[in-house]
């Protein structure tokens, strides 16, 4: 039993990455349940629990009002779960969903796994989210879990407190990338982590797919095309791409970079865009959130796929744009140290004239640009659906079998040492 507290029609990499393990444990066999708040716009799915819920005001997120209800609407939720008996319950994010989770496995006496996707400090800090709602929240969780709460410290302090409040009774916690590790230290032993980056599945997009997406954008056949992928706000480093694209544009004034993602925050992107310069805006195409196959064109269409981003744990776009062959400029140096390219990407400094160059020589050397995208589209291959579906299942399998005490727990591929290495994580 997965849960989530981010599900479509909202798109994301959590989403994504779900997803994916769904499709496979489904196809493998497996009886899987998903619980994810309700929006009004969601498609109905075999095995999709729904539990009522309210919009933050936050990136189109909404909130399960569960942990908010009187005591007996809280039980009588919680023995309801019980009843579909889950081997195993997976969270997937530290919201309200995902507290439901942790309180479920602690009632049914089953293993907790844990994928830490998300930067919370980093996420906290992009949208200003004050010191004291944060411990409101935390006194919340702690009661509704039956604990007490450190509410000693500043936010970041809070922070890591909830991660303890969440993480401390999982079996097992996945972690996509060393990236995160980097960021982060979690309060979990060593041997009880393990590093799994998601797999994805390729999707192919014809010639004239790409032709027809970039036609429909009013996009020349022959203009430079930078692309990225992701929620177009602050977090993801667009306050970094819309300037360097404006000194791409400077030697290349064809050049075109196209936006496909949700746009939550349109005052502070036209404000973006108006201090970038004269004539920027015009070169910039906003697609809004795409389903798979445009999403999959575009990457077919374009030349560069620019990543701006500083807070992702994994980046799952960027593998997505590698199986296409597509080229990747970054900015974050865990990310590319630790990801799943393996290098195979251009890492420049996160600033405005770094990143605008780093772009501008992929557009201009298209033969450096080729091979780096070759050599980027092997390493992604090798992270398939199955594969990590399979090494999903592996610690499925060991959280069953092993007490929560540290030193009988390295059985979990990737536990301990070698978390620091993808591919001792995924078995070859």
């Amino acid at each position: 039993m997965h849960f989530t507290d981010t599900y479509l029609p909202r798109r994301d990499g959590v989403v994504t990455s779900l997803r994916t393990l769904r499709a496979a444990q489904a196809a493998a066999g497996h009886d899987v349940h998903c619980v994810v708040p309700a929006h009004g716009d969601q498609v109905d799915e075999p095995g999709l629990l729904r539990l009522p819920a309210l919009a933050c005001g936050v990136a189109d997120l909404r909130l399960a009002r569960w942990a908010l209800c009187a005591r007996g609407t809280r039980e009588q939720l919680v023995a309801d779960l019980g009843e579909y008996r889950p081997d195993v319950v997976h969270v997937h994010t530290p919201g309200p969903a995902g507290l439901l989770g942790v309180l479920l496995a602690a009632r049914l006496g089953v293993p907790l796994v844990q994928t830490y996707h998300t930067d919370l400090h980093a996420y906290a800090e992009a949208y200003r989210v004050p010191g004291w709602a944060l411990r409101l929240l935390l006194r919340l969780y702690a009661g509704r879990l039956g604990q007490p709460a450190r509410l000693v410290g500043g936010r970041a302090a809070v922070l890591s407190e909830g991660n303890r409040l969440l993480l401390g009774d999982a079996r097992a916690v996945v972690v996509p990338t060393r990236a995160v590790l980097d960021r982060v230290a979690l309060p979990v032993h060593p041997t009880r982590m393990a590093l799994i980056p998601t797999g994805v599945g390729e999707r192919p997009a014809s010639r004239a797919e790409a032709g027809a997406f970039r036609a429909g954008h009013g996009i020349g056949p022959k203009d430079p095309l930078v692309l990225f992928v992701g929620r177009v706000n602050r977090e993801k480093g667009v306050d970094l791409l819309v300037p360097a694209f404006a000194r791409v544009l400077a030697a290349s004034p064809k050049a075109r970079l196209v936006l496909v993602g949700a746009v939550y925050e349109r005052r502070w992107l036209a404000r973006l865009l108006r201090e970038a310069g004269p004539g920027v805006a015009d070169r910039v195409v906003l697609t809004g959130q795409q389903p798979p196959h445009v999403v999959a064109a575009a990457y077919a269409a374009a030349d560069v796929f620019a990543f701006p981003s500083r807070t992702d744990t994994q980046a799952l776009v960027l593998q997505e744009a590698a199986l296409a062959g597509l080229p990747a400029v970054l900015a974050d140096p865990s990310l590319h140290r630790y990801g799943t390219l393996d290098g195979n990407a251009v890492l420049a400094d996160p600033d405005p004239e770094a990143f605008g160059d780093a772009v501008l020589r992929l557009l201009t050397d298209r033969r450096a640009a080729r091979r780096l995208g070759a050599a980027a589209r092997a390493c992604a291959a090798g992270h398939t659906p199955q594969r990590y579906a399979e090494a999903m299942h592996a610690v499925y399998t060991a959280a069953g079998t092993c007490p929560l005490d540290g030193a009988a727990y390295t059985t979990v591929p990737g536990a301990g040492t070698p978390v620091g290495t993808t591919r001792a994580a995924t078995g070859g």
